[in-house]
């Protein structure tokens, strides 16, 4: 068996996550039964940061993926239902060996999303904030002549990883 070996990096990334996990949980009430007559997407500190091509892909899917997962939530039609506004703060995409292997792990890159589901009520107040951080490996394939394509399955695949781990952050 070889040895594995936990850098300094790799060390402080685990506790600040775990610290930070820690805090959203105390943070975070659930919501209990919820209606929502609609679902936003919010990109902007995206596009402030000047990553305009993660904020167009973001943008392009995850109203779709949200919407499927929160499909037995949503009232369109009720004025008073609140409204979810996901807002993405910011998109990471590792690079080759940003990513700790064990064992036979194939993956040489870890990817992160990281973003809020805002709650408004039916006048528009925010009841409810919820953070989240979803983070997944991915494989980086440097030199490829489809980078950007791969970049941008990357970042979607990273938007449905968010959509999906939302309603279990939010208490649903």
């Amino acid at each position: 068996m070889g040895e594995w070996q936990l850098t300094r990096r790799a060390a402080l990334t685990a506790l600040t996550l775990a610290a930070a996990s820690a805090a959203v949980k105390a943070s975070a009430a659930p919501l209990g039964d919820v209606r929502f007559r609609e679902i936003r997407v919010d990109v902007s500190p995206l596009k402030a940061k000047d990553e305009d091509d993660a904020a167009q892909w973001v943008a392009a899917v995850l109203p779709g993926y949200l919407k499927q997962t929160f499909a037995k939530y949503l009232a369109p039609g009720d004025r008073s239902a609140g409204v979810l506004v996901a807002r993405i703060d910011d998109v990471a995409i590792g690079t080759a060996g940003s990513r700790m292997s064990i064992g036979f792990l194939s993956n040489d890159a870890t990817d992160g999303i990281e973003g809020a589901a805002l709650v408004l009520d039916g006048r528009g107040h925010v009841v409810g904030s919820y953070p989240l951080y979803s983070s997944l490996g991915a494989d980086s394939l440097q030199n490829s002549p489809y980078q950007t394509d791969i970049l941008r399955r990357r970042v979607e695949t990273l938007a449905l990883s968010f959509a999906q781990w939302l309603p279990g952050k939010m208490g649903l």
